[in-house]
């Protein structure tokens, strides 16, 4: 509970100080080195090579997590072995952490990049909480209102309440309540900057977004290590498991009389797993089928992702369910990582700002003489850090 505490406090501190740090251009970025090449007349982009080059190491130059994460097939504690494995895991990438502890129990390629699509709202929710109240109105726009793939009904020119606008992203995964959250936030562009930066002051450096909602960017990939960062920060968040958790919500309609009901889909999850905390499911052509979830058994959360995963024979949730119990009757030494800490990515960033070389892509931090404390440097070298590429991309169709 102690370990929960503070870093719940560590990962709220270091989101306030990266909203609280002052803008500042970003240097010229080329694209992420993992980036797949667009594919054209396609629906949706080609699916990355699931073994692009290798994400996971970190500004300090050294592996994040530790050298056994840098595997790109199953990664397992000392002395387990590979048949041992609960059976129909079908994710190319999967993590399964405690998250109270930070031990990582064992993985699948956890830092290898994959489309996140729809649980990379989970870091829009990490992002757009601590500058959205939850009882502001927002009056939508045409463009949000039309956004493609899974909606949760919006209207255009109708009022909505973030707390509803929360829910239905998270409810029935609405991509229309993303861009509306967007631009209440500042703006698509700002928003997706946001949440760049705040990927990595978590220590996500496997990230990058071009999307608020998930849909498919060319260059938008994540990795199961990442997502499980993004995932114990929005546990410290108490809104979003309580916006997350809802058997199910109701917006106003605002062109007749009546009202529209969103049902959690993730609801079969959170009421027939014992200890289920939270959870978000995703999928595009591209990025195929994506889980992120939270189960609390023995006084301890576990985290586990899937990452391009298929819902046969058993479903994404039953996958994550049997990982997590599997991780649980080994040993309670068994480890073959660590998550980073955001006291330890407010580290790395100070080292990469402090170290980079003249024309590096990061700025170095203000120092000798500045009034500027530590913390709000290294947030300072995060935004830096961020690349904002253009957004006028091709997106795949979310089912």
């Amino acid at each position: 509970m102690r370990a929960r505490t503070i870093t719940a406090a560590l990962t709220t501190a270091l989101l306030t100080a990266v909203l609280a740090a002052p803008a500042a251009a970003a240097g010229s970025h080329s694209v992420p080195p993992a980036a797949p090449s667009p594919t054209d007349g396609a629906n949706s982009p080609a699916a990355p090579d699931p073994h692009p080059r290798r994400g996971g190491i970190g500004p300090d130059g050294e592996p994040v997590g530790g050298t056994q994460l840098l595997g790109r097939g199953e990664v397992l504690p000392a002395g387990t072995k590979r048949s041992a494995l609960p059976a129909d895991i079908t994710a190319q990438a999967w993590m399964v952490t405690d998250l109270d502890t930070g031990r990582v129990v064992a993985a699948r390629d956890p830092h290898g990049r994959y489309q996140p699509a729809s649980i990379q709202k989970v870091l829009t929710t990490v992002a757009l909480l601590p500058v959205l109240p939850g009882p502001r109105t927002v009056t939508v726009s045409r463009r949000s209102a039309d956004t493609e793939g899974s909606h949760a009904g919006l209207v255009a020119g109708g009022r909505y309440t973030v707390d509803q606008l929360f829910r239905g992203l998270l409810l029935v995964s609405g991509n229309d309540c993303a861009e509306a959250l967007a631009a209440a936030a500042g703006g698509r562009a700002k928003t997706v900057a946001l949440m760049n930066r705040t990927a990595r002051a978590l220590g996500a450096y496997d990230t990058y977004v071009q999307t608020p909602s998930g849909l498919d960017g060319w260059q938008q990939l994540t990795s199961a290590y990442d997502m499980t960062l993004f995932l114990r920060a929005a546990l410290a968040q108490p809104r979003f498991a309580a916006y997350d958790r809802v058997a199910k919500s109701t917006l106003p309609f605002h062109d007749v009389v009546g009202k529209v009901t969103l049902y959690n889909q993730n609801q079969e999850f959170l009421t027939t797993v014992k200890g289920a905390l939270v959870a978000k499911t995703g999928y595009t052509d591209a990025a195929q089928h994506t889980f992120v979830g939270a189960i609390e058994r023995g006084g301890h959360r576990y985290g586990v992702v899937l990452l391009r995963a298929q819902r046969w024979p058993v479903d994404q949730w039953v996958q994550a369910k049997r990982l997590v119990s599997w991780a649980r009757s080994l040993p309670a030494t068994a480890r073959v990582g660590t998550l980073a800490t955001p006291a330890r990515a407010e580290g790395d960033a100070r080292a990469r700002a402090t170290t980079a070389a003249p024309g590096a892509t990061a700025a170095a931090a203000p120092t000798g003489g500045s009034s500027v404390p530590l913390w709000a440097q290294a947030a300072i070298a995060a935004v830096l850090l961020a690349g904002v590429l253009g957004l006028a991309q091709r997106m795949a169709r979310r089912h």
